[in-house]
């Protein structure tokens, strides 16, 4: 139970962080997501130092490679992407993109990592899923560059599920803490590298110049990297990787609450009903 909890918490406070990452959107995407990896690697070397977690010596070469692999893909590359998706689409319909994340993972994890999913599961991840495409169907307004922003959202969602998918077996050898700090650091290298040999994006350093949108940014970042990241990382290391993946999908649901409650977005009949279904089919995969 302690997986499911946790996969269902990172889904309920990330989505309050990209709600607050939406109202710091005058920073440059590359800057955003170098910004939220910063605080976040700070606030977890402190922790790491608070508890005395060290690093693992018995983690075997292949683990570090995953590890490092799985944070250049899901924290440098996906979430760079992402950020650039929520420019274009806003909150509420990027999370409808990202319903992509759930089948991605379930395949992925029954094709590489061997899980044979419960029918539980199936009935639970039928009515997630359900309740989402209920959603999704609602008509929006749709910006000009909607196709382009659709794109990187589903490309940004693809990494993240192939870079979680890519860590898992090494989630079994180290303390949480340690886990998600060295997949930041590995984002973090990943970025570097990409703004040091792209002049349009060393433009990303000036978000850490002090300014007034570090109001939003600054808890967006405590939320979304560090308090976020450890939930969702926990939920992959104790659960499967499908459960832990369409319990994260319910961010689809909070998003649309938050952004009523706190963009003043307007919540129809249908996204009510489509909440229900999503939040139903969480319970059934907890319960079963």
């Amino acid at each position: 139970m302690l997986g499911e909890g946790l996969a269902l918490a990172a889904a309920m406070v990330w989505s309050l962080s990209v709600v607050l990452f939406k109202r710091s959107e005058a920073i440059h995407p590359q800057g955003l997501n170098l910004f939220k990896n910063s605080v976040a690697i700070v606030l977890l070397t402190l922790t790491m130092l608070a508890l005395g977690v060290p690093f693992s010596e018995t983690r075997s070469d292949g683990d570090w490679l995953r590890l490092a692999i799985s944070g250049m893909l899901g924290l440098g590359l996906a979430d760079t992407i992402f950020f650039m998706a929520l420019r274009r689409l806003g909150p509420g319909l990027l999370a409808i993109v990202e319903c992509a994340y759930a089948p991605t993972v379930v395949i992925l994890s029954v094709l590489f990592l061997g899980e044979q999913p419960s029918a539980a599961f199936g009935l639970g991840a039928l009515l997630v899923i359900g309740g989402v495409a209920w959603v999704s169907a609602e008509r929006v307004d749709r910006p000009p560059d909607i196709l382009l922003g659709m794109a990187l959202g589903v490309v940004a969602v693809c990494c993240m599920a192939a870079g979680v998918t890519i860590a898992k077996p090494a989630l079994e050898n180290g303390h949480l803490v340690e886990l998600t700090l060295i997949r930041l650091l590995a984002g973090v290298g990943l970025q570097l590298v990409w703004i040091a040999s792209s002049r349009s994006q060393r433009a990303a350093l000036a978000v850490f110049r002090p300014q007034a949108v570090w109001w939003t940014l600054l808890p967006a970042s405590f939320l979304g990297s560090y308090v976020a990241m450890m939930f969702w990382l926990g939920g992959f290391k104790w659960a499967d990787a499908s459960v832990a993946a369409v319990l994260n999908q319910t961010a689809t649901v909070f998003t649309i609450a938050l952004g009523a409650l706190l963009l003043k977005e307007p919540l129809t009949r249908r996204r009510l009903v489509g909440a229900g279904l999503a939040l139903a089919g969480a319970l059934t995969i907890v319960v079963g």
